[in-house]
């Protein structure tokens, strides 16, 4: 569908005439450039995510790269899109103030194991969330302040249980300390 879209916009220009033509194709050129240099993960691709800082989180007897979503923007972003995930990496979820929280899997491709800890790093509550465009709600059921999303399965084989502490380490400076609305 979209190949057909890119289509019918060249042969659109093309109509344009012989001066006509070379402004409309440099327009399509620049907004492609601009959607490829698109910051967010790239879709269809293992997960990347260039702007967010990274921690390192020891889970079990593996130490994993978590990817910090400290912002609404972020946190409502999520892992949304991404085909593929290393072994090694996930995301922690910052919440600035301990609250009840829900999740759901909408526009999420890879099955997700996701952990809700307290304001001391316990396990509180964990799901395995299969890929269903957002059908399905997770419910901390209390109140949390992180949450860890890992690949499904990360959970078992980290011999991870609910009430286990997990050591969160002292987030960058750099992370916004006040909340930027509400999540």
């Amino acid at each position: 569908m979209k190949s057909n879209n890119v289509l019918s916009i060249c042969r659109g220009a093309c109509r344009l005439g012989r001066w006509g033509t070379v402004p409309a194709m440099l327009a399509l050129i620049v907004l492609t450039v601009y959607l490829a240099g698109y910051a967010g993960p790239v879709r269809g691709g293992i997960a990347r995510y260039p702007k967010l800082p990274i921690v390192n989180v020891k889970l079990g007897n593996k130490t994993v790269k978590l990817w910090v979503a400290a912002c609404a923007r972020t946190r409502d972003r999520g892992l949304m899109f991404i085909r593929k995930m290393p072994d090694d990496r996930g995301m922690l979820f910052v919440f600035h103030h301990p609250g009840p929280v829900t999740f759901w899997m909408k526009h999420t491709l890879i099955p997700l194991d996701l952990l809700f800890l307290n304001e001391h790093g316990v396990i509180v509550r964990h799901y395995t969330m299969q890929p269903d465009n957002g059908k399905k709600l997770y419910p901390s059921g209390q109140a949390i302040r992180f949450a860890i999303e890992l690949n499904a399965g990360a959970f078992k084989q980290l011999r991870l249980h609910n009430a286990m502490q997990i050591h969160i380490p002292t987030l960058p400076a750099a992370l916004p300390l006040k909340p930027t609305g509400a999540s």
